[in-house]
This record gives C-alpha cells, structure tokens and sequence, in this order.
C-alpha cells in the first residue's frame, strides 16, 4: 500500500504543478478573477478524469497540459476580435463562456475519436510539429513572465524585489532537483521553497500575496457561463456555435492524439496493453464531465506516469488514491499557501523542461556557423525548417495558426520529399540477372533474348498525383518486353486510385502479350517475395519458350557444364567416369548446413534451393546444369547454407576422393578442372556485387 501511496504522490508531483501553472497563465488571458474557480475546476477534472482511468489496461496519469491550454489561449486571442461583430460584449464571462463551449465540443468528439479508431493517424503526424509545439509554448513563457515582472515593476514596484526572491527560490531549487536528483518532485518542492520563502519576507514586513484566497472556493467556471451569447442575432449565433465548434473539435483531436501518444510511448516501454474500446469510453465520460465543470481539458501525461511507475505503484490503485489525494489537498486549502509570484519561477522552470533540446541545439549551431548545414541530411534540414517555421508563427501569431500552417509546410515537404519521378530504375534482363546458377547454354540463350524482361522499381509514395505520369512511364517501358517485373519494395504508401490504374494497365498489357509480374507488394496475394524470384520465373519461362522452338537440351549436361570448358573428348570422359548419378525427390535436403562432406553436384534434371536461416531465407535457385557445392568440395569447410530439391531432381555427383584420384593420375585435367571452378566463382561474385549494388541503388 506504501508503494502505491508513494506512486500517487510522484503522478500527482507532475501533474498538479503543471496544471496550476497552465491555468494561471490560461487565467490572465480570460480574467484574473476566475484563476480561483479554474484551479478548483482543475483540481475536479484531475480527480474526476484519474478515477474514470483505474480499470485501464494502460493505467495513465492525466492532468491539464500547456500543450492543450496554448491553444485555448489561442482560440481566445481569436474569439476577441470577432466579439463585436457577433453583437457581444468583451468580458471575462463572455470568454470564459466561449472557453468552455469550445471545452465541451472537445469532450463530445473524443469518444467519436477512440470510436473511429483515429489513433492510427499518430503514425502520420511527423514528430518536428510537436517539437515545435513545445518550443513555442516554451518561448511564449518566457517571453509572457518577463512581460509580467516588467508590468509589476511600473505598477507596484514595493513588490518586485520580493517577487523575484520568491520566484528565484523556485526555479532555483526546481533546476537543483531536476539536475541532481530527477526522481523528486522538483515542481512541488520548488513551490514549497516558494512558499516558505514567501513566510519568511512576511516575517520581515512584505506584503506577498497569495495565489487563493485562504478562505476555500466552491464556485466552479460553469457558474460564471453568460446565457447571453445564445441572445443574437441568428446569423450571429451561427457563427460563433460555427467557430467554438471548430476550435472544441481543434482542441479535442489535439487531446486526443497527445493522449494516444503518450499511450504508445509508454507501452513500447513498459509492454502493457493498450486500452480497449470500452476503457476509452469510460475514460472520456470522466473527460466530458470534467468539460461542463467548465475545466479545461485533461491530457495524459508521460513525465507523471513514468515518475509513478519508477515506484513500482502504477496500476488501478493509485487511480482512485490520487482522486482522494487531490480532495484532502483542496480542503486542507494547500494551494491558499502558494504565493503569485511563484508562479513565475514555476513557469520559467516549465519553459526549461518542456522545449526540445535536438532542435534548439541543432538551430543554434546553424546560427553559429551557417555552412553546418551542408553536413545535415535532407531530412534534418526539412524537420529543422518546419520546427523554426511553426515556432515563430506560434510565438508571433497563436497555436493556432502555427498548427495550420505546420500542417501545410509539412503537406509541402512531404509532396516535395515524394513528388520525383515514380521509378527508381529500370533494367533488362540482360543487365539485371537473377540469382539462379544455370547452365552455360541458358546463360547464352538468356544473354541473347535478356531484352524480353523488363524490371522496374517503383519508389515513393505513389497517390493519386502520380497515377498519370506512372502509367505513361509504364507504357513507354514495355518496348519489345513479354514480361514486366514491377519491384514494390521502396514504395512507402499507395492509395485506391494507384490500383485502379494498374488494373487497367495489366489488362492492357495483356493483350499485348505482356505478363506483369509484382514483387515485395504488400497486400497483393499474387506478389513474389522479391526481385530474385520474379526475375528466375520469368527467366524459367523464356527459356520454356526457347526450348520448344529450338533443340531440346542435351540428355548428359555434363557437356555442356563449365567444369568441362578447355577439354577435349577423351579428358571430358575420364571426367565424366568421376560422376555417380543420383536422385532425390522433391522437398528432399541435397546438402545440409554444417555438414563436412565434399562431394560436388551437377544438376542434371529439375531444380534445386539454396536456403538458411532454417529455410527462411532463400539465397538463391539452382536448374539443370548449376554446379552445387564447389566451395566445400575446395577447402573442405562445412556447407554454409541447405540445399532442397525443388521438384524431382537428378545430380551427377563428383566425391572429393574421386577427383584426388584424377588429379594424381591425370593432374592437367584437374589443374583446368580447377581453373574452370575459379571461373565460376568469380562470375557469381560478380553477379553478387551487381545485387548488393542493386539493393542499395
């Protein structure tokens, strides 16, 4: 029960700081007069939200969050302008109304959010937007506390010096903590050094006020909503339902991706399982009544619940703990202890943790020394452009508009990024070669007739900008090709009108007697595993087609393998003497992985596989003619990789011991014998090297 109280005690040491201060700065914006009944409603929502959560799969700690509160601020820098053209008066009721209308249309449209499945639009959402996010609220803090010290010094200068001790003494020992000892709650301590140093200039004659009254406050936001708003004009009323719609469904999605986000980044961490569709629902109700308290929105929080699982505590537990922790502290009146001028080192100690150091320090060094940039990667400076770009607009202008105009710039980075041409390259057959070891009369008929394979490689994302253009491509590179190997494997994304298209290229190839051949194509039950394999089957097929029109293959491939280039007759048939003949039915192991045998193989009938990884990985194919195991057979290592046969096979087979007899008896024939080998290894080396150059290209 220890362990859970003290789990409770760290969620609540993140949580509660931040949402204070998200709602003494959200405060100033709406009127500083409804500070007192926001942080009672915040304090509601915690307790009410954390309850909802303690049958959770993902047990989360939630709080309010300056992410999410940045963009009310936002809303309501855009909601005053417009006031009076909607026939309203500006006042702190008149925007506390409109914040918690957008509050509530926030909560309604996250349950539709989890109902939907939208968590699969996080996969989407490129990671420099939220750095941006985080830096612009980080700057906007700064930039709004040095405003408010300055304001303070030309209004009650008596309490400046006495503002600054406090707020020094909590930034102070806040960085001290989170520098030297991370697993305290620097956010709480720093508040009560705050708190005791407030006593201690009391003592001395200050004045310091205090954040809360020290009488309690029982009047939540909802009693200060003005029914007045509804009093227009219809078109008026229309447009302003139309605008607080529009930010409340801005704002959920917002809650409700942060939310997922921090789901997927702390169950990648600890293994649990993410919530179920009935915890999701259950969850959201206590986020929609925290709305009509007129709270602002709760978020889950990553820093609070991984300073809660250090403990070892995190589960339903300490949900229903933290709720009743929260209760004892408001009417205890805790926070009626807290003096204003906390707040601000509180903010600053905010701004501290919450910017994103990766692109800080990387915009730094640009500013340094301009040339660094030609040592980024493309990437880098895309992801360093969009932070700088929704940075300043979300400084200059408000979160708002930085979240537009992020969406754009990535829009335009991404059509940048994949808007190059379709096809990565294209190659015949004849320069683009599979993996099968074959005789040397295939190996001629494929070199003459390689021009009828045509491989290309697709690359990308291929959406619907780019059906047209594909397909003329497409069209040109058939040329005088039968077949048609289309390598899916550096495309990133696709979409229904890309499938389209290649239907009714197909159809149109087919009827010029084109076969169209896909490879490492997700989702498509008909696609080859790989370039290799789709370049062997259609090799298979042209030399199917050869055959028949031609002579038939020599009965003793013997002849025709390369073991017996440079000998004439009576050498080839000392050779051929060496030879036993073997059978192995389909499926069945010729050689094994780790077996010292060393004999060598020529395949005479059918096919064969080359496998390892447990025969999950095929390295390459064997037809009649290949030579197989040459490498064990010359220094006697173990065989590196299974060989199956893949249909009925026959093998003439050369033994190790065999060949040492002809060698003492006949050392010329095995001396070109084993240059002939060498030969071999060399073109399949350089066969090797034009596929990891392929690969790579």
């Amino acid at each position: 029960m220890l362990r859970v109280l003290y789990a409770a005690l760290e969620g609540l040491g993140s949580a509660i700081p931040a949402g204070l201060a998200s709602i003494v700065w959200l405060g100033y914006k709406i009127g500083p007069e409804l500070i007192a009944p926001m942080v009672f409603a915040m304090m509601c929502a915690v307790a009410i939200t954390n309850a909802s959560a303690s049958f959770s799969r993902r047990p989360l700690v939630y709080a309010a969050r300056f992410f999410e509160t940045s963009l009310l601020a936002g809303f309501i820098d855009s909601f005053v302008p417009k006031l009076g053209g909607w026939g309203l008066v500006d006042s702190p009721s008149v925007r506390m109304s409109l914040v918690i209308l957008a509050c509530v249309v926030a909560g309604l449209v996250q349950p539709l959010f989890y109902g939907l499945r939208l968590q699969r639009m996080t996969r989407f959402i490129p990671a420099p937007v939220f750095a941006a996010f985080l830096n612009s609220v980080a700057l906007i803090l700064v930039m709004s506390q040095v405003k408010q010290v300055l304001l303070l010094a030309s209004q009650r200068p008596q309490l400046v010096l006495p503002s600054v001790l406090i707020a020094a003494a909590c930034l102070g020992l806040a960085l001290v903590l989170r520098r030297f000892t991370p697993r305290l709650p620097a956010g709480i301590l720093g508040l009560l050094a705050a708190s005791l140093t407030a006593l201690l200039l009391q003592a001395a004659g200050h004045s310091v006020p205090t954040m809360l009254p020290h009488s309690l406050q029982w009047v939540l936001p909802i009693a200060w909503f003005d029914m007045g708003i509804f009093h227009v004009s219809n078109a008026h009323l229309w447009a302003m339902l139309l605008d607080g719609v529009i930010a409340g469904a801005l704002l959920g999605l917002v809650v409700f991706l942060s939310t997922v986000v921090s789901m997927e980044t702390l169950s990648q961490q600890d293994d649990r399982a993410m919530p179920t569709l009935v915890q999701t629902m259950q969850i959201s109700t206590g986020k929609m009544l925290s709305a009509c308290l007129g709270s602002v929105p709760m978020s889950g929080t990553t820093a609070g619940t991984l300073a809660a699982a250090r403990t070892g505590g995190l589960g339903p537990a300490m949900m229903p703990l933290m709720a009743a922790l929260i209760a004892l502290s408001y009417l205890l009146g805790v926070l009626s202890w807290v003096p204003q001028s906390a707040m601000i080192g509180l903010l600053l100690f905010e701004a501290y943790c919450m910017y994103d150091r990766g692109s800080a320090n990387a915009f730094l060094r640009l500013l340094a020394k301009p040339s660094a940039r030609h040592s980024m990667g493309e990437l880098q400076r895309e992801d360093l452009l969009i932070v700088v770009v929704v940075t300043f607009f979300g400084v200059v202008g408000n979160m708002v508009t930085a979240l537009l105009v992020g969406a754009l710039l990535g829009l335009v980075l991404f059509a940048k990024r994949n808007g190059k041409s379709p096809i990565k390259y294209q190659r015949s057959g004849t320069e683009l070669r599979s993996n099968c070891a074959r005789s040397i009369a295939d190996t001629l008929q494929l070199d003459a007739q390689g021009e009828r394979i045509q491989c290309i490689a697709l690359q990308g994302a291929l959406y619907f900008g780019m059906v047209r253009p594909l397909r003329a491509e497409l069209e040109a590179s058939i040329g005088q090709a039968q077949w048609l190997v289309l390598d899916w494997a550096h495309v990133v994304s696709q979409d229904s009108t890309l499938q389209r298209m290649l239907q009714r290229f197909e159809e149109g190839a087919a009827k010029r007697g084109v076969q169209v051949l896909y490879c490492a194509r997700a989702g498509y039950a008909q696609a080859l595993p790989d370039v290799d394999r789709a370049l062997e089957q259609c090799e298979n097929e042209l030399l199917a087609q050869a055959s028949q029109a031609g002579p038939s293959q020599p009965a003793d491939v013997l002849s025709e393998c390369v073991l017996m280039q440079g000998l004439d007759a009576p050498a080839q048939s000392q050779v051929r003497a060496c030879f036993t003949l073997q059978e192995f039915a389909q499926g069945e192991r010729v050689l094994q992985r780790g077996d010292p045998t060393r004999e060598l193989l020529v395949l005479a009938q059918g096919s064969a596989n080359v496998v390892i990884g447990n025969g999950s990985i095929r390295v390459a194919g064997m037809s009649a003619g290949a030579i197989v195991g040459e490498m064990g057979f010359l220094d006697g290592s173990p065989r590196a990789a299974d060989v199956f046969a893949a249909e009925p096979l026959l093998a003439h087979v050369l033994q190790r011991e065999r060949f040492d007899a002809l060698s003492l008896s006949h050392p010329e024939i095995a001396q070109q014998m084993l240059q002939n080998l060498c030969v071999e290894l060399a073109s399949r080396l350089r066969s090797l090297h034009k596929l990891l150059a392929r690969e790579r290209g």
